[in-house]
């Protein structure tokens, strides 16, 4: 007589495991930080640096490459998302001039901070009296990216930091 095998418990009535799917981003830079976390970095990279949004809300992109942006992008773009978020993405090619790419717009910001900080009063009284000294980095709190009204905070701590550079500098002209 032969055997009989029994199918295995997993198979026998217990269901599939559910999928999880990521939350669908409400906006563009929340794409690209799902890209980020999903490690498609070559993609992530090309959205940061070669697209410029036309129009986005939630299953509908609609951008513009650059010439330097793989052929693809719009559908590889469309196909993961649909696959991370379990709902369905159209991603459209427009010849619409759209927005500056995400790089563009930080590098506008960072230009725009530093600006505002070479203006202050203090900071400009720094550079003024030490010929030669440079803002060597800028660096915002986290508070004062969430709103406007928060960006003097920005402004005074470089100009505080400016300040303890030129006290550093001048404390060491006492001891010559």
């Amino acid at each position: 007589m032969p055997a009989i095998a029994a199918a295995p418990l997993e198979t026998q009535g217990s269901p599939a495991p559910a999928l999880e799917y990521d939350p669908a981003p409400q906006n563009f830079a929340e794409v690209i930080a799902l890209f980020d976390k999903r490690r498609e970095a070559l993609t992530r990279s090309h959205l940061w640096s070669h697209v410029h949004l036309v129009t986005f809300e939630p299953g509908r992109i609609e951008l513009r490459p650059e010439e330097t942006a793989p052929r693809d992008l719009a559908n590889r773009l469309g196909q993961l998302l649909t696959e991370w978020t379990g709902m369905r993405w159209v991603v459209a090619v427009s010849q619409a001039e759209g927005a500056p790419t995400p790089a563009e717009q930080a590098a506008q910001h960072e230009s725009a901070v530093r600006n505002e900080v070479v203006a202050h009063p203090l900071v400009r009284a720094v550079l003024d009296t030490f010929p030669g000294a440079t803002i060597a980095a800028v660096r915002e709190r986290a508070g004062a990216m969430e709103g406007a009204g928060a960006a003097p905070e920005a402004n005074d701590d470089a100009a505080a930091e400016a300040s303890d550079a030129a006290d550093e500098a001048s404390a060491g002209e006492d001891d010559l």
